[in-house]
């Protein structure tokens, strides 16, 4: 039950956090940064980074390293874009702070996205690797 706790408490926690910054704090509160790139979109790619990649990594060795890959994606990749779907559409319905964006969902997509095609990498090669040392 403690390894459960341990491995669910860390997505938890950034996934709480990302509702705080993307619904509860006011835009008007947020710094102005150089317009050179979209950097609210980079935040929302970052942050959608980071959840999925914690999921993952988490899922991962919650399940010994050998994950069952359905699930694995389902709680690391899908789970956190129908987050991010989610909370787009909170902030176009229920916070008058806030505005829902296409953008900012698919910038969640991408840095989901992104952290699973890592992850599926860093998979693959593992387990070519523990191929080799068992010949």
């Amino acid at each position: 039950m403690k390894s459960n706790f341990r491995h669910i408490l860390l997505p938890v926690l950034v996934g709480f956090l990302i509702f705080i910054v993307t619904c509860l704090l006011r835009s008007d509160d947020v710094p102005d940064l150089p317009q050179v790139v979209a950097w609210d979109k980079v935040a929302h790619y970052g942050m959608f980074f980071v959840l999925s990649a914690v999921s993952l990594f988490d899922y991962y060795q919650l399940h010994g390293g050998r994950p069952r890959m359905g699930r694995w994606l389902f709680w690391g990749g899908v789970l956190p874009v129908i987050y991010g779907g989610m909370i787009e559409l909170m902030q176009k319905y229920f916070f008058s702070t806030r505005s829902a964006e296409m953008a900012d969902f698919v910038a969640d997509l991408l840095g989901s996205a992104t952290a699973v095609l890592i992850a599926l990498f860093l998979y693959q090669r593992r387990r070519k690797q523990e191929k080799k040392l068992s010949l």
